[in-house]
């Protein structure tokens, strides 16, 4: 299933209407940032740069955990890249949609 299929499938899903602004927003940078297989890696500098500086950690945290309970993402390692804290890239698998 290629990204234009998952966001086709994802246009029926019944859960994005529960979904707030940055949950959305988070899929699809993360869906736009994967490869062919749905696997990815972005640094969290990256995800604060696209949504303008203001995407906190626990917002981040937040939001990968709505997707994941929805069954969009599935999170495989958070990789540390430097002494901060805030220094990591996220390694994550996008789930196909399942339209029921």
């Amino acid at each position: 299933m290629d990204r234009l299929d998952l966001l086709k499938e994802l246009e029926k899903l019944v859960i994005l209407r529960h979904l707030d602004t940055d949950e959305i927003r988070l899929y699809l940078l993360l869906l736009a940032n994967c490869s062919g297989s749905r696997d990815g890696e972005i640094e969290y500098m990256a995800i604060k740069s696209a949504f303008g500086g203001v995407f906190s950690r626990s917002k981040l945290e937040k939001a990968c955990r709505r997707l994941f309970n929805c069954k969009l993402i599935t999170l495989t390692s958070i990789i540390p890249i430097g002494k901060s804290e805030v220094d990591f890239t996220l390694s994550y698998i996008i789930s196909p949609a399942r339209v029921n």
